[in-house]
Formats: structure tokens, C-alpha cells, sequence
């Protein structure tokens, strides 16, 4: 079964960092989703203590370029170790992002306003 561009677009972000020539868009991508990932694993202050400061930046401002202004906020924050605080952050980062298909829909309307934010797809060669 052939993947739509779609799913090749985002399976490019998420396993291969935008792939070897990425476009803005493959960037922003790949950075949201590592952040998201690490926030799904444990929580904001998680992924906030997981990543390097430029790492950090960079999902930030992925998220901002996908519209997550909430969730990029939320990534800001300062770590604390206080326990409301990090109920608090990631209260705020579920309330802008309740699920994966909510960053499948921002994707997907960025990819079709804006598709030469992404780099274009390399068919598979013919063994």
C-alpha cells in the first residue's frame, strides 16, 4: 500500500529528523515531534530536562510554526520542583494539544497552504 504524501511527509519527520535535505517545514516537523514524544513520556518539565537548550529552541519553535502557541509557552517555562508547577505546565500543554490528531490536523493544513515549506518526496528506487 502506497503511503499518501501526507504520511510520508510526517514519517520522514519522525524517523529521520526531516531527512537528508529538509525544508523548513520538514525542521519544524521533526522538532515538534521529538519534544511531544518526550512530553508524552513523562510530562513538560520531562522534555524540558531531556533536551539540549538549542534542542529545546528548536521545538519551540516548531510548535510556534504549527500554530501551538500554548504548548510553545508551556516548553518556555522555567523547570521548577514544584509539583504544581508541573501540573500546571502540563495542563497547559494538554489543553493546546489533547492528542496526536491535533497535531495531525495543524500538518496537514500547513502542508496544503504552504507544500513547498516541505521538501519534496524521493520515490523509492525500483529494485
Amino acid at each position: 500500500m502506497k503511503l499518501s504524501k501526507q504520511d510520508q511527509v510526517w514519517n520522514r519527520a519522525a524517523l529521520e529528523a526531516g531527512g537528508s535535505s529538509p525544508a523548513e517545514g520538514d525542521l519544524a516537523l521533526a522538532n515538534l515531534l521529538i519534544a511531544h514524544g518526550l512530553v508524552m513520556n513523562g510530562g513538560v518539565q520531562h522534555a524540558i530536562e531531556c533536551m539540549s537548550t538549542e534542542e529545546l529552541g528548536d521545538s519551540i519553535a516548531g510548535f510556534k510554526y504549527f500554530g501551538f502557541l500554548a504548548a510553545a509557552n508551556a516548553l518556555s517555562q522555567l523547570p521548577s520542583n514544584m509539583e504544581d508547577s508541573e501540573e500546571s505546565l502540563n495542563s497547559a500543554y494538554w489543553q493546546a494539544v489533547p492528542d496526536d490528531s491535533a497535531l495531525v490536523h495543524a500538518f496537514h493544513l500547513k502542508l496544503l497552504a504552504n507544500p513547498d515549506a516541505f521538501s519534496a518526496i524521493v520515490p523509492e528506487s525500483q529494485a
